[in-house]
């Protein structure tokens, strides 16, 4: 898709003479489109540190209504898929035991967030490999939402338009991507009640319990801080209209917050592509 974008563009650009005339006044036109998207979060807010753009698909439809020779109402609507590439959020967790916390309590925390450029991390999967714990490598967060809005299209040369408008953009859905590793040790000889853990005066042996690893992929609901408020931004665009193609660069300007964190606001970033296929529904 992305290298047949590219080689409609260099055809429209490399070949004016050949593009369509503008519609005539009163005309109105169909035009569904597919691209991808590159977005990112504002700031360092989110509670997994830092993050980078991450590229994902996005579809939609919109309505021409061509109110002037060289001008154009156009009414939007997309299903965007948003989010962020998280850099390097690494969660390492114990199991909550007494003798644990007071052999490593000067090392490890209980669920302790663990940068590996501050701590030797391969300390800390080792401990988690003897005595039970896990490990969370957190991936990306994305965020799936519908956004509808209206533009003004206006002719500047040739085929090439400028375009201003406003969007409405609603969430339906926000989740975090990880990956996890568990091990838990399961005692071959329990205590009464079966009781797992071990007091502050046991002594651990690794040989009295049986080791279960398991690991995968989970995505968790990050409804807490993603806000079901409307948000609204400014789309600023150019269109190349080539035939009945239309070749579509946007960056959409977000003034409202998408999601709070630790009493932060937090906003996402978005750039678009797309390219759609222009269907006359009345002609002038």
């Amino acid at each position: 898709m992305k290298k047949l974008s590219l080689l409609l563009m260099a055809v429209a650009f490399l070949c004016p003479k050949v593009a369509n005339a503008q519609d005539g006044k009163g005309s109105i036109n169909f035009v569904p489109y597919v691209g991808v998207n590159c977005s990112n979060f504002s700031g360092d807010n989110l509670e997994y540190g830092e993050t980078s753009g991450k590229v994902n698909f996005m579809a939609g439809a919109r309505f021409e209504f061509q109110i002037m020779p060289k001008s154009a109402l156009l009414v939007d609507l997309n299903y965007r898929r948003l989010g962020a590439t998280v850099d390097q959020y690494i969660l390492y967790w114990h199991l909550d035991d007494p003798y644990y916390r007071q052999r490593y309590s000067d090392d490890c925390l209980n669920f302790a967030e663990v940068n590996p450029d501050e701590y030797n991390a391969n300390k800390y999967r080792q401990m988690i490999m003897e005595r039970g714990g896990g490990i969370a490598d957190f991936k990306k967060c994305t965020v799936d939402c519908i956004s509808f809005g209206s533009q003004f299209k206006q002719n500047i040369v040739g085929g090439l338009f400028a375009r201003v408008g406003l969007e409405f953009l609603f969430t339906l859905s926000s989740k975090a991507h990880y990956r996890y590793e568990v091990y838990k040790g399961i005692p071959k000889n329990p205590k009464e009640g079966g009781y797992a853990y071990l007091h502050s005066d046991d002594v651990f042996n690794h040989d009295d319990f049986e080791w279960v690893h398991s690991e995968g992929d989970t995505y968790d609901d990050m409804d807490d801080v993603f806000s079901d408020d409307v948000n609204v931004a400014i789309p600023l665009g150019l269109t190349y209209d080539y035939k009945n193609f239309s070749v579509n660069a946007t960056y959409h300007l977000q003034f409202t917050n998408s999601a709070r964190e630790d009493n932060k606001p937090i906003r996402n970033q978005a750039f678009d592509f797309t390219i759609g296929y222009r269907l006359p529904l009345r002609k002038r």
